[in-house]
This record gives structure tokens, C-alpha cells and sequence, in this order.
């Protein structure tokens, strides 16, 4: 339960032709890691049809991007959808691609037509009526545009300016003998037009351009009569209009016809990127081909009857040691309680293969430091009932789903910490089991300090499990054993003396002293003696099996930097569970203000009932939310920043099996259904 599971290195042996049948049958078993066998040159064709597969990958993409537009809607994630599966016959998976490959490309082909089209309708749409605006008013201006063109001793700007740059506009011109005229548009722009004497029209053009205005023309190809030119615009904007309307039409029909087909490519792709990929991995020698990777232990003889099977005595499935040097994957699994904080866990990263799997203990340690900051039987409630509820209910994000049963969790932890402090929505009702914190303030800081000092010891005594686990014995004692020792003495020391050194001085300095003196001298003086002292800083040496890798954190001077630095670390992380009194407090006073609000509103009458009530409920709400919300924050923090930097690297590799999905397509190839 605490470690991931273990597997075993497998090796399947088969002839290249029935590569593809391997590939099925363990597709169909849906629980074999690969791993790459090979690192040969000669993968050029694999190369090019993996590029080319993802190429179309990209475009069907993209196709279903534009042409499956769907808003989610709000009640999506509880519906289960019933995908229709389309029947799909080719020979092999090499001509299903290159069909897939064609037909998506056909029809990205169409799409881009008539996107382009469309898009530059649309644009041109854009300047008719951008043209329009500025004819609409030259119109109600009665302005001759013909006239102005004509003028010898005045020059005439109309133009469009943003309307944020009037007022600048105005301070620039104020030197000028001017006369400007504004007038709003229905876009963002205004209209301008400014009138100064001939010889100073050069200039007044250089500070429209700055002022970012945009002098008008009327486009050649219409009369230079503002009312006739509005007119012709009219008339091709309607044309427009319809253009727009036939493309847009015709993209929509596009979707319709293709909608299912494209879930369908890319599912083919999909699956085609994954045995291109798998068989890229597999070594090829004559005419053998040898697959290597990983299975559960548990599974090993299933996935042996799965591969016989299917192909008989043509195939031959070997069972080898996990070599020393080797990586596997990490598969984390457990039962219905403890997998929904697989979540959180993940967020860190995934559990290393040879490391302790820090879930179940954060499945049990998560509730209830959430709950001693939020202690409140009624909140708790809410959350259990909510959270179960919307855990239920949710069909289509595992994501959604895993968070609503951990706040259900959390609702537990709450409920329990609130029945020891005796709240209900803020109120006392019923004796605490314990003892109320508001009344006992210092009593409960020395408690959550309690709490801090067990949550972090165990995390110290994870990382000497984890040494162990890798056969690291020498850090185990060297290292973890120590550091235990230290924290011990030093919670000792301060518990029993306090801020009293003299008493310190006495003799009681030494609970602590002594092993933080080993932490930093222990191991270099072992290596030391083993005769390791020598070694060159890059080479890998081991004393008794074990490996170092960092040779220069094991000198005296790195230990002793690595040594002060826990100091200041484990005193740090031990105050910060002091939040778990804050937070609690603070949840307790946004209730009082709740409660002294709504008694401010009285109970004179129905009505002031009626608000104080929706006051409290309201308020509940809102504590509820940001409360529940600051309290899963800190509660991570705890986790992760006090907790899992003693012992917890996250640094595992996914066990990810082959197996291509089927859910919108049903392959057949040679008479043989995939």
C-alpha cells in the first residue's frame, strides 16, 4: 500500500511479421509499459511516418476546433455520453493511415478554401462599413467632397481618430488657425475634420498621423458624391452580406457532414502515432523482433496467457529481473478512499519507483489538519453532504470528481474537530468533547506545535525508510537517524527548559548537540575510513553496495552547511503550524461578524427577520467558500513545503501501457477485428 506496485521486466521475443499481433494482444491487455529496446539509426521511415502522423494529428486538430464548436455546458460533467462507433475496414494499419491521412487532408483542404473565402468577405465587410460611417456623416454635413478637392487656399482633413486621443489632438492644433469639427461614430472612432490654410496642411497631416487619425478617401472606385457613394455602399454591403451568409452556410453543412467522421480520424491517428511509436521501440535483429518493458508482478502470467493465446507457441514472453541500474515506471493503486488524494500527491509529482508512496498517510493526515482549522460541525456537514453529492452526480471529469470526495474527507475531518471544540455554524451548542480553543488559545498553539513536531518526525522517519528501501544504509544512519535524534533533543530541550540557557548550559544542550555533531562529522569520518576520502569528485564509488553520487555534500564542510541549514529549516517548519491556530481563529471571527451584523439588523419586525436571516445564510456561504478555499491551500502547504521535503522526491516515471482506444471507431483488418 505504501509503495507502488512492483513489476516485473518482461521481454517478448517474436518473429517481425507478427510484430503487429503482439502489439494487439497487448493493446487488448491494456497493462504492458515499453520501453525503447533500441537506439538504432536506421529508424529514418519510422521517423518520417511518426512526423507525418502527427501532422495530421495537428490538422484534424485543428479541423475539429473549428468545425465541432460545442460551448460545454454547465451541467455536462453529470451527463455520460453514448459516442456512436463508426465501422472502419482496411487492410492493414499502414493503408488505415495513409486513408486517414488523405481523407483528413482532403477536407482541411475544403475547410481552408472556404475559410480564407469567408475571412475576406468578412474583412472587406469590415471596410464597407467603415466607408459607411464616414459617408453617413459626411452626408448629414451635406459636405461636398468634390468642392473640398477643388479648394486652393484652405486645406480640408476628414479623417477618423480614436476618440481617447481628441483632447490631445485639440492641445496640438491650438497654435494653428483652425476650425475642427468632431462628431462620434458607431465604432470606437470619432469623426474629424480639420480646416487651416493651404500652407499649413503638411503639417497638420504629420499631426493627424501621430494622433493616430486616419485620413479619409473616398476609394476610386466610387462617386465622389457622398450620398451616391453611400448608395453603391449599401448595395455591396448587402451582396456582402449574403456572400458572408453562403460561406458560413456552407462551413456549418461542412461541420454537419463531418462531425462524427472527425472524432473518428483522430482517434485512427491517434492510435497510429501509438504503434508507430511502440514499434519504434522494439529491436529488430534478422528475423526477430523483441519487445522489452514492464508489468505488474501480479499480472505477469496473465499478460503470459494473453500473448500465447492469440499467438500460440509463435511467440515467446520472458520474465527477468528488475536489473540494479534500471527505472521502472511508477503505477500507483488504491482503494476507493484513498485514491481520490492520488490528486494531490501527483500535483508534487509522481512517487519515484523505489520510494514510499506518501498517499494513504495524506489520506488520513489531509482531513485532519483541515479539519482542525476549520472545525465546525455544520460547515463539515455541508461539505461531506456537498461533496458526496457532486462525487456522484459528476460522470465526465475524474479531475472534479476526485476533489469533491477530498472535500467530502475534509467535511469528516471538520465535523470530528467539531465536535471536539463544540461549534455549530459558529455556535456553541453542545459541550465541546475536548475543549473550546477561543477560551484555551495558548493550550491549542502548544497543540498544533505538537502536531507539527509528529507530522515532521514521521516525514524524517519516511526518509530513513526510503534509504533503506534503496539499499542506502549508510545514509539511513548517517543521515536520517541524526536528524531524528536532533529533533527530538531539541523539542526535548525547549519543552522541559523553555528560553532558560543557563539550564541549557547545564548539560541539557547535549540532547541536541550530540547528534547534530554526528549528522555533520558521522559520514565523512566513515568515508574517511573506508578509504573513500581520495575519490575523484565525478566517479561513482560505494562502500558496502551503496552508491554516492554527491560526493562533495559528504565532506565535512558540506555537511556542516547541509546541518545548519536543517536547523533553521526544522525550527521554521514547526512554527508554521502555529497557521493551524490562525486559520482556525480567523474562520470563528468571520463568523462573529456574520452573526454581529446580522444582530445589528434586529428582530423588531418580520422583515428585519427576514434580512438577518439571509445575513447568516449569506455569510455562512461566503466563509464557506473563502474559508473552505484558504484553509485546502494551507492545508496543501503543510503538506507539502513542512511535509514531503523531508522525505519525498515525486520524481517517478509514469507507467503508461499501450493500448489504443476504441471508443468512436471499430477497426477491422483482415477479417480481424481490433
Amino acid at each position: 500500500m505504501f509503495r507502488s506496485e512492483r513489476m516485473s521486466a518482461t521481454s517478448i521475443i517474436c518473429v517481425k511479421q507478427d510484430v503487429e499481433s503482439v502489439l494487439q494482444a497487448l493493446s487488448s491487455f491494456g497493462e504492458f509499459h515499453i520501453e525503447t529496446a533500441t537506439e538504432d539509426a536506421s529508424l529514418t521511415e519510422y521517423n518520417e511516418n511518426i512526423q507525418k502522423t502527427e501532422e495530421s494529428l495537428s490538422n484534424v486538430n485543428g479541423l475539429i476546433k473549428y468545425l465541432c464548436q460545442e460551448k460545454p455546458g454547465l451541467f455536462d460533467m453529470f451527463k455520460v455520453s453514448q459516442p456512436n462507433r463508426t465501422r472502419v475496414t482496411a487492410e492493414n494499419w499502414q493503408a488505415l493511415s495513409e486513408a486517414t491521412n488523405q481523407q483528413i487532408s482532403t477536407l482541411k483542404k475544403e475547410f481552408d478554401e472556404l475559410y480564407t473565402t469567408l475571412s475576406s468577405v468578412k474583412e472587406k465587410t469590415a471596410q464597407l462599413n467603415l466607408v459607411k460611417e464616414m459617408l453617413t456623416t459626411l452626408d448629414a454635413m451635406k459636405v461636398d467632397l468634390e468642392a473640398l478637392e477643388e479648394l486652393k487656399l484652405i486645406h480640408v482633413s476628414v479623417a477618423t481618430i480614436p476618440h481617447k486621443n481628441i483632447e490631445a489632438l485639440k492641445t496640438a492644433l491650438a497654435d494653428f488657425s483652425v476650425v475642427i469639427n468632431f462628431s462620434p461614430l458607431p465604432s470606437k472612432n470619432d469623426f474629424v475634420s480639420v480646416a487651416v490654410p493651404s500652407n499649413q496642411g503638411a503639417e497638420v497631416e504629420k499631426i493627424l498621423k501621430l494622433h493616430r487619425a486616419e485620413t479619409f478617401v473616398i476609394p476610386k472606385e466610387l462617386p465622389h458624391n457622398a450620398a451616391q457613394a453611400l448608395n453603391e455602399v449599401n448595395n455591396r454591403l448587402k451582396e456582402n452580406i449574403k456572400k458572408e451568409k453562403t460561406f458560413s452556410d456552407a462551413l456549418e453543412n461542412l461541420s454537419k457532414e463531418n462531425k462524427d467522421k472527425l472524432v473518428a480520424w483522430k482517434e485512427n491517428t491517434e492510435n497510429t502515432l501509438a504503434l508507430l511509436n511502440a514499434k519504434k521501440k522494439i529491436l529488430q535483429s534478422g528475423r526477430l523482433a523483441t519487445l522489452k518493458g514492464f508489468v505488474p508482478q501480479k499480472k505477469f502470467s496473465e499478460l503470459n496467457e494473453k500473448v500465447h493465446g492469440m499467438l500460440h507457441e509463435k511467440v515467446l514472453v520472458l520474465e527477468n529481473e528488475v536489473p540494479a541500474a534500471a527505472d521502472p515506471p511508477t503505477k500507483i493503486s488504491h482503494g476507493r478512499f484513498i485514491r481520490p488524494f492520488e490528486e494531490l500527491t501527483k500535483l508534487y509529482g509522481l512517487p519515484h519507483y523505489s520510494e514510499v508512496d506518501p498517499t494513504p498517510i495524506m489520506a488520513i493526515t489531509y482531513p485532519i489538519l483541515f479539519g482542525l482549522m476549520f472545525g465546525d460541525v455544520g460547515h463539515g456537514l455541508v461539505l461531506l453532504i456537498g461533496g458526496l453529492l457532486l462525487g456522484k452526480f459528476v460522470k465526465r471529469n475524474q479531475g472534479i470528481k476526485n476533489v469533491s470526495l477530498i472535500m467530502a474527507a475534509c467535511g469528516v475531518g471538520a465535523i470530528a474537530a467539531g465536535l471536539l471544540f463544540g461549534e455549530f455554524f459558529g455556535f456553541q451548542l453542545f459541550a465541546p468533547l475536548w475543549f473550546s480553543p477561543f477560551e484555551n488559545v495558548l493550550s491549542f498553539l502548544i497543540f498544533t506545535l505538537i502536531v507539527g513536531v509528529a507530522q515532521i518526525l514521521t516525514g524524517i522517519v519516511l526518509e530513513m525508510v526510503n534509504f533503506g528501501l534503496k539499499h542506502e544504509f549508510v545514509n539511513a544512519i548517517f543521515t536520517s537517524v541524526p536528524k531524528i535524534a536532533f529533533y527530538l533533543g531539541g523539542v526535548a530541550l525547549i519543552a522541559v527548559y523553555q528560553l532558560n540557557f543557563g539550564a541549557w548550559l547545564n548539560g541539557a544542550i547535549l540532547w541536541p548537540l550530540i547528534p547534530f555533531v554526528i549528522l555533520v562529522a558521522g559520514k565523512p569520518i566513515f568515508l574517511a575510513a573506508t578509504k573513500m576520502s581520495q575519490r575523484p569528485e565525478k566517479d561513482l564509488e560505494s562502500v558496502a553496495g551503496e552508491t554516492f553520487e554527491h560526493p562533495e555534500l559528504d565532506t565535512f564542510s558540506g555537511r556542516l552547511f547541509e546541518g545548519g541549514d536543517l536547523v533553521t529549516r526544522l525550527l521554521s517548519n514547526t512554527m508554521s503550524y502555529s497557521r493551524i491556530l490562525a486559520l482556525l481563529m480567523a474562520h470563528w471571527a468571520l463568523l462573529l461578524v456574520t452573526y454581529t451584523i446580522a444582530g445589528l439588523v434586529g428582530t423588531a419586525s418580520i422583515l428585519t427577520l427576514i434580512v438577518g436571516g439571509i445575513i447568516i445564510v449569506f455569510g455562512n456561504i461566503f466563509v464557506l467558500a473563502l474559508e473552505g478555499l484558504i484553509v485546502f491551500i494551507h492545508t496543501l502547504r503543510l503538506h507539502f513545503y513542512e511535509w514531503f521535503s523531508k522525505f519525498y522526491q515525486g520524481s517517478g516515471t509514469e507507467f503508461t501501457p499501450y493500448k489504443q482506444n476504441h471508443v468512436y471507431t471499430e477497426v477491422v483488418l483482415e477479417e480481424k477485428k481490433v
